[in-house]
């Protein structure tokens, strides 16, 4: 009869401590607000066939190109057309849009 192999606390605290570091009484905690880097939330949207073509065409020739960060780019870029876009969602559209979006979350 075989029996699985068990390991003590002082093993996984230690495997624990290498994939993230106990937070020193000392440290200050790290405020939400100062995160490192935005938070990627994926979407789906379609573009055409040419314009994907050249999607990949970039991504396989350029060294470091990365989709979602041209992506993000020209989002950006094109939604400072439309002053709506920095409009805050009223109280009950945002209030739903929280509740059944699991993006948001």
């Amino acid at each position: 009869m075989s029996t699985k192999p068990s390991f003590g606390n002082k093993v996984l605290a230690s495997i624990n401590e290498r994939i993230e570091p106990a937070k020193s009484v000392n440290q200050p905690t790290p405020s939400p607000d100062l995160e490192e880097g935005p938070i990627w939330v994926s979407f789906t949207t379609a573009v055409s066939k040419e314009t994907y073509m050249k999607l990949k065409q970039a991504e396989h020739w350029i060294p470091g190109f990365l989709m979602k960060e041209l992506t993000e780019s020209a989002l950006v870029s094109e939604l400072e057309k439309y002053p709506e876009a920095d409009k805050p969602l009223p109280p009950l559209a945002l209030e739903k849009l929280l509740r059944t979006s699991k993006k948001l979350r």
